[in-house]
């Protein structure tokens, strides 16, 4: 009878604040598409339009409108972290040019923050690897929020041109 070799583990300290990419990167590696949950409680970003992002092989990646097209291969994405977001976009569709925090998004979707992080994480990286571009559809900012314990918050905004485009691919999908 032959054994399975066992898994070694490794010990490797991370910033804090990348503890959630790179348990979505070994999840990504495992071949497994459910978020693990977060040690920070700062949702991640898209990268600012005037940094350059780097593919894995070095060559930067554009900023590029979302089409119709682009939006019906998102809502048919298999990927956990991605219905998750999918589920943001026909929030924030919804109500157009309207910014909804961090918090609110979570609640109506009724998944945990730690638990939204995770996937926002694992899209920014689905959009890199299968879209080939750096920005998602929604855009954010941060701001001072009266939420408990919280400074600041995250906010997320579908533009009315951007939300047309995600309905109608919505309504043909």
């Amino acid at each position: 009878m032959t054994q399975e070799p066992q898994t070694q583990f490794v010990s490797v300290p991370v910033p804090s604040q990348y503890v959630t990419q790179v348990y979505a990167y070994l999840a990504e590696l495992a071949g497994t598409t459910a978020a693990t949950p977060p040690v920070s409680g700062i949702p991640p970003v898209d990268p600012p339009a005037n940094s350059t992002a780097d593919s894995s092989d070095g060559e930067s990646l554009p900023v590029v409108e979302w089409t119709v097209e682009d939006f019906r291969r998102l809502a048919i994405e298999p990927l956990s972290s991605v219905q998750a977001v999918v589920r943001v976009l026909d929030l924030l569709a919804k109500q157009p040019d309207t910014r909804v925090s961090y918090t609110s998004i979570a609640r109506h979707l009724d998944i945990e923050k730690k638990s939204l992080q995770g996937n926002l994480s694992a899209f920014t990286r689905a959009v890199r690897k299968h879209y080939k571009r750096r920005n998602w559809p929604m855009t954010w900012a941060e701001a001072l929020t009266d939420e408990p314990g919280l400074k600041s918050e995250f906010f997320y905004t579908l533009s009315a041109p951007v939300a047309e485009r995600w309905l109608r691919a919505r309504a043909q999908s």
